[in-house]
């Protein structure tokens, strides 16, 4: 496919036939919907496979050659109004009057996109969503449910992620421990395990605060399919931040974590000691995918709190406000059991 075709493909927008404003796609269906005269239009074709890719053939591809990322400007074409995009984004909506853009920058990157999981909640169902997390909140202040006031729209945003497969060859040695009244008796073992990584994700961008980053380790990648502009249509898209290098010295912290907890079980006992792990890795391959969140933020008190819905699973986290009198009556009943333990 030549660049200028394959670059059209990538960053497409698609206008409405009877308004000529610009589609965005609908979570949870195949249609792409026009929000200024509400027409629908079926998205055409099948999702296609998703393959897996060679990391280390995709790694020599890249040897010797940088990825230079600047701010894009760039021209909505329903308003005319021109505009800055961040060199983290390729998709976006126009700042004047809502109409969805796209910028250059992301179809001119060396690994596209080749999956995504689409956005399967709408903004209305990721609010009840938070709602729900928000009368959850069991150590936040008694009136939080009823004064959070969510005056920030919802963002739709697809993060870039690199999901990893692998496969280890461990070899071990460590202790086992038995305990007995007053102490522990060891004893020496050593041992070898298999196993195999499947999809194993990481977040490939660093737009996110550390407190909302869990809801965006827990995907269910039976959901992948293969990237079509469509589904971008109307939403915010990202550009990966952190390559594909990187990425994967992060997917083996994670999978080294996993190995230590499945070296732990096969030890047994009742305590275990891990002195020596040796593991080796193969078979490695990834993808290169997008992933649906809604992220917003709330006020409570004259103070603002950020959180976050996953857009596949509904899964949210965020910041809230303590209620500390919570907290030190928790903390209390604990001094209270640990008197009566040690008592006994």
């Amino acid at each position: 496919m030549e660049a200028g075709v394959e670059q059209k493909e990538f960053i497409r927008t698609y206008p409405c036939t009877s308004c000529g404003a610009k589609l965005s796609f609908a979570p949870g269906t195949r249609t792409l919907k026009c929000g200024h005269c509400g027409t629908q239009n079926s998205i055409a074709g099948t999702d296609g496979a998703v393959e897996e890719q060679d990391y280390e053939a995709q790694l020599k591809a890249l040897e010797g050659s940088a990825e230079t990322v600047e701010e894009q400007h760039v021209r909505c074409d329903k308003c005319g109004a021109a505009q800055a995009l961040a060199s983290g984004v390729f998709a976006s909506h126009c700042a004047f009057c809502g109409a969805a853009i796209t910028a250059q920058g992301y179809a001119n990157r060396r690994i596209k996109p080749q999956a995504m999981v689409p956005f399967q909640l709408d903004a209305s169902a990721a609010q009840q969503s938070f709602r729900r997390w928000i009368r959850s909140r069991w150590l936040a202040p008694l009136d939080l449910a009823r004064y959070a006031q969510t005056d920030a729209a919802l963002a739709g945003v697809y993060l870039p992620f690199w999901i990893y497969d692998c496969r280890t060859s461990t070899d071990y040695e460590g202790q086992r421990g038995t305990r007995h009244d007053k102490s522990t008796s060891w004893v020496a073992v050593s041992g070898h395990i298999d196993h195999f990584h499947d999809d194993v994700a990481v977040l490939a961008s660093r737009s996110l605060p550390p407190t909302l980053g869990g809801a965006v380790w827990r995907w269910d990648t039976r959901g992948l399919v293969a990237y079509r502009p469509e589904y971008v249509s109307g939403f915010r898209a990202e550009a990966y931040q952190i390559g594909l290098k990187d990425g994967f010295t992060e997917a083996r912290r994670m999978i080294d974590d996993r190995i230590r907890n499945m070296i732990r079980r096969e030890i047994g006992g009742d305590e275990q000691r891990i002195d020596a792990v040796a593991t080796r890795y193969s078979e490695v391959g990834f993808k290169h995918a997008l992933m649906p969140v809604w992220i917003s933020a709330y006020r409570y008190r004259d103070r603002t709190f950020r959180f976050l819905v996953n857009g596949q699973t509904a899964e949210v986290v965020g910041e809230s406000p303590v209620a500390w009198w919570k907290v030190a009556i928790l903390v209390a009943i604990g001094l209270v059991i640990l008197y009566f333990v040690l008592r006994n």
